[in-house]
């Protein structure tokens, strides 16, 4: 595989996950969150379950652990993300997700007991400006829907942290990888008929949108990004991530007639350009130590 084409899939695959809150918001019509989440992942898990059967079969114990672990947090990443599209913009949600890229250099300061960079200190004071912007609606006021994404945001930042850890171990293949988009489906399904909310999508439109978000986003997005992550710099990946809330504007600009206020378009603006500013300040620290 060339390193252009590699680009482009890359391009491609966060383009999906940009989608994805444009098909969330469709399904959400009829379909209760726990219930999508856990179709979404159920149906990611069979397809990637059958092109990977060879992994899953050669996962050890320690691997199934961990397997349950990151399928875990996928879980409680996602639920927050479903209750807060019911209540927000997809528009909106895909900026707020994408903080995630700001919590995991604080988490990271946190648990290595060390004071972030001037960077990172100056990116989360301006994300934090960002998001008021777009998200206040009186003094120091948040919609709720809001604050389930940017809490989403968070336990995705603690799931990337453990994937890392795991990562490093050589505990987080290729079967694991598979294994926890079963989990996170099976107690997506399981969570859904504790709260009494099983129902399938009443249309073809909306059964689309679940099939979408499995095979598209799911399915398709984690084989390749698995396979050409290797083909780019870290750098590269880091500014193609900063361009899926771009994304989720276009398309729920076009899809679904959303509109963001000439307030929240500076607001969106300034959480953007912290995100992509402190990605860029972290691949490049990583780069120079490397270099040493």
């Amino acid at each position: 595989m060339t390193d252009r084409r590699a680009l482009w899939l890359m391009i491609l695959v966060v383009a999906a996950w940009g989608a994805s809150y444009m098909w969330m918001k469709v399904a959400l019509v009829s379909l209760a969150p726990l219930m999508l989440l856990g179709l979404r992942f159920t149906v990611a898990f069979l397809v990637t379950g059958v092109v990977f059967h060879n992994a899953l079969q050669r996962l050890t114990r320690h691997e199934v652990k961990v397997g349950l672990i990151l399928g875990t947090l996928l879980f409680l990443t996602f639920a927050p993300v479903l209750v807060g599209l019911q209540h927000t913009s997809a528009a909106t949600v895909g900026f707020l997700t994408s903080t995630t890229a700001i919590f995991v250099i604080v988490l990271t300061a946190i648990i290595q007991q060390t004071w972030p960079t001037p960077v990172a200190t100056a990116t989360t004071l301006t994300m934090l400006l960002g998001l008021y912007l777009m998200l206040a609606s009186g003094p120091l006021q948040m919609n709720g829907g809001a604050l389930f994404c940017i809490l989403a945001a968070v336990v995705y930042a603690i799931y990337i942290l453990v994937t890392s850890h795991y990562a490093h171990q050589g505990s987080a293949g290729l079967g694991v990888s598979v294994l926890q988009l079963g989990v996170a489906g099976v107690e997506g399904l399981i969570a859904s008929a504790f709260a009494g909310q099983v129902r399938l999508p009443q249309t073809p439109t909306q059964w689309g949108a679940v099939l979408a978000l499995g095979l598209i986003c799911s399915a398709f997005g984690f084989i390749v990004q698995t396979n050409v992550q290797h083909y780019l710099t870290a750098v590269t990946v880091g500014l193609i991530y900063s361009l899926e809330p771009i994304f989720a504007a276009g398309f729920a600009f076009y899809f679904l007639n959303e509109r963001l206020s000439p307030r929240q378009l500076i607001g969106a603006t300034i959480v953007f350009a912290s995100v992509t500013i402190a990605q860029l300040a972290q691949s490049w620290a990583q780069r120079r130590v490397r270099a040493k």
